[in-house]
């Protein structure tokens, strides 16, 4: 096994099993491997309450790859959950029986309540705090809504409400009408009306919905509306219904981004999604990877994982895994502070939102040593465009890696990324002052070459100081950067 304790979390989904191993590296959970398993033991729940034979060898084969994959794991690192079907399965005891002879760890059938503060958990451990918030989990035979303040949860509820039940129950044969997606709609409202207005009263500040079907419906409306990623507003969702409703079988529909084995249970999906922002009087949310097994996986590693922001948790593991110089990356990290300061407020740059995304910039810039100093850009800016990174979503990892990217050498302006929730022109400015505080620290001393920074408009003056002037090196490599900086849209000059 590799180095750092290692943990591993099973959940045995009512539509998927979800495996998940990780070890822990300087208070950071690094994903080691994700395995699923498409399985729909909820289709296997019939009206008698018991599974059917089929949909338990569905599941005791995926148990036993996971079984394989978990070789060398004690019962002391491995947590095997079980959901709503196996909650509500009759027989659910012959299944257990069966899968002990092929998984060598207990599995434990976990409470709706359970399920959803696990679940809270997970999306707390990998999101940046946002305060109040309330995370909505689509399953396949339930849906966990929990409201909670940072790493606490104080509203729980688990209802039955589920995209494979609601598929076996509204949409049979894959039949499709206005009729059973209205009857599917009032079923999954009436269900939630006895606790819509208690999170109603929460006020979160940010709602956040995981789940397959999440995760699928707003790769739609990305691919069909070039819309944010990972939001989903309810205007959206209501074209994705006439959308559906213009065919009379699940069969004959296609989305783009969703891969076929999603599509049979997207109708249920939709219409439970539809019916949770109606009663909550939601108008959007945004999605987010982590869920039930990751609250699994931070539970057992509890004792070796501390409660910060994610994002520096996940920063500080980069900066010790790359072996980040942190003396140069601290004085890189104070002079971009410093030229941020100054320039912020004539040019109507948001410091709050962007000191953060530029510090981390600055202290992870050089990532891509461990590979090679030849194109350290473009080395260090790959590494962050494709690293897991718990509690960035998309855009925040976009605007890292290209920052890194691009932070020496020419800019290239069609690889800096459209964003959605920035300005792009704040993006760009932000990018030529992380150049400059790369710049001017180049010779990794702690010299003092700047002496005071002045901004307004679309220009920014850079007043050297006598060492700054007389150092030959730098006043070539301003003199380079003036043209890099007009392809910012910003007029750069530096004197004396």
């Amino acid at each position: 096994m590799s180095n750092g304790p290692q943990f591993a979390a099973l959940d045995l989904g009512s539509n998927s099993f979800h495996l998940i191993t990780a070890r822990v590296i300087d208070q950071h959970l690094q994903a080691l491997l994700r395995f699923k398993q498409k399985v729909r033991l909820a289709e296997g729940l019939r009206n008698n309450g018991k599974l059917t034979e089929e949909a338990m060898q569905r599941g005791l084969d995926a148990l036993r790859l996971c079984a394989q994959r978990l070789e060398g794991f004690t019962s002391e690192q491995v947590h095997v959950v079980a959901t709503h079907t196996l909650r509500e399965a009759r027989n659910s005891d012959v299944f257990l029986a069966r899968a002990a002879a092929i998984l060598p760890f207990p599995i434990t059938i976990i409470s709706g309540h359970e399920e959803a503060r696990l679940i809270y958990r997970g999306v707390a451990q990998t999101s940046a705090n946002v305060g109040k918030r309330l995370v909505i989990d689509i399953g396949g035979g339930s849906t966990e809504m929990v409201a909670g303040n940072e790493f606490e949860p104080e509203l729980l509820t688990s209802r039955s409400i589920g995209c494979v039940s609601y598929t076996e129950r509204f949409f049979s044969k894959g039949k499709l009408s206005a009729k059973r997606f209205n009857r599917a709609l009032t079923a999954a409202r009436s269900e939630l009306e006895p606790i819509a207005q208690s999170f109603r009263k929460f006020q979160a500040q940010q709602v956040i919905g995981t789940s397959g079907t999440m995760k699928a419906i707003a790769q739609w409306l990305q691919a069909r509306d070039q819309s944010p990623p990972d939001r989903i507003t309810r205007a959206q969702l209501e074209q994705c219904m006439q959308e559906v409703l213009q065919h009379q079988l699940i069969s004959s529909f296609t989305a783009p981004g969703i891969d076929s084995e999603r599509l049979p249970i997207l109708p249920a999906g939709l219409a439970i999604l539809i019916a949770i922002m109606d009663e909550l009087e939601l108008s959007e949310l945004v999605t987010h990877d982590a869920a039930l097994r990751e609250g699994v996986l931070y539970e057992l590693a509890e004792r070796a994982i501390e409660h910060r922001d994610v994002r520096e948790r996940t920063v500080d593991g980069m900066a010790a895994r790359y072996r980040i110089d942190e003396i140069q990356a601290a004085r890189v990290i104070e002079t971009v502070q410093h030229l941020l300061k100054r320039a912020a407020k004539p040019w109507g740059i948001r410091a709050k939102e962007w000191q953060p995304l530029v510090t981390w910039a600055a202290r992870l810039h050089e990532v891509g040593l461990q590979i090679n100093s030849s194109a350290i850009q473009a080395h260090s800016g790959y590494i962050l465009a494709n690293a897991d990174m718990p509690g960035f979503n998309k855009e925040e990892q976009a605007v890292l890696a290209a920052l890194v990217r691009q932070f020496r050498k020419k800019i290239q302006m069609e690889r800096v990324p459209l964003l959605y929730l920035y300005q792009q022109q704040d993006l760009h400015r932000v990018l030529g002052l992380l150049r400059l505080a790369v710049l001017f620290n180049t010779d990794r001393q702690p010299s003092q070459l700047l002496k005071d920074v002045q901004a307004g408009g679309d220009w920014l003056v850079l007043q050297l100081t006598e060492q700054g002037q007389s150092n030959p090196m730098l006043v070539a490599d301003l003199e380079n950067e003036i043209k890099q900086h007009a392809k910012l849209g910003v007029q750069l000059r530096f004197h004396a």
